[in-house]
């Protein structure tokens, strides 16, 4: 079977602000992530293990709430939290008592000290990663920039999953 042969893209098609919007983001997610992952390898961090921390910061939680928050799949968060558990970076206790009290049958995940030396030296490193790009923009609009983009991605979140192309 042979396909028609496609006719040719519009300007109006490769000018859309979607194609800009997603050229965009790769670009920026390309250049940040290429330098940020070998400057993380430093210390002994990928950007995963490296956020996974940061969300620790804030207190003990369960591997499943950690993997909704960062927006993985369980086997994938519990894959960073293995890697982080060699280092020393965390601890998963089992049965441990939380916030709402004692849960016998969940794993509770802690940073360690050993963690958080390890994420306050990581931090300096992507701070000299993402300083300059953000330098020529004021305080009001980095946190406008990062305001837009935490909007778009909690509105792409909200989207149904399709499962077949949309029909021209």
């Amino acid at each position: 079977m042979s396909l028609p042969p496609s006719s040719p893209l519009t300007d109006a098609e490769l000018n859309s602000p979607e194609l800009h919007f997603l050229t965009a983001l790769w670009d920026t997610w390309q250049a940040l992530t290429t330098v940020g992952e070998a400057c993380l390898r430093r210390h002994e961090l990928d950007l995963r293990s490296f956020i996974a921390l940061s969300y620790l910061q804030g207190g003990p939680q369960q591997p499943a709430d950690l993997a909704r928050e960062l927006g993985l799949p369980r086997y994938e968060i519990s894959r960073v939290l293995s890697v982080l558990d060699a280092l020393g970076a965390v601890t998963r206790e089992r049965g441990a008592i939380t916030h709402i009290g004692a849960d016998g049958r969940g794993v509770i995940v802690r940073i360690t000290p050993a963690g958080r030396e390890r994420w306050a030296a990581a931090l300096q490193t992507v701070r000299m990663l993402t300083g300059p790009p953000l330098a020529h923009l004021d305080g009001a609009q980095q946190l406008g920039l990062i305001q837009t983009l935490q909007g778009v991605a909690h509105a792409a979140q909200q989207q149904p999953q399709h499962t077949q192309e949309p029909t021209p």
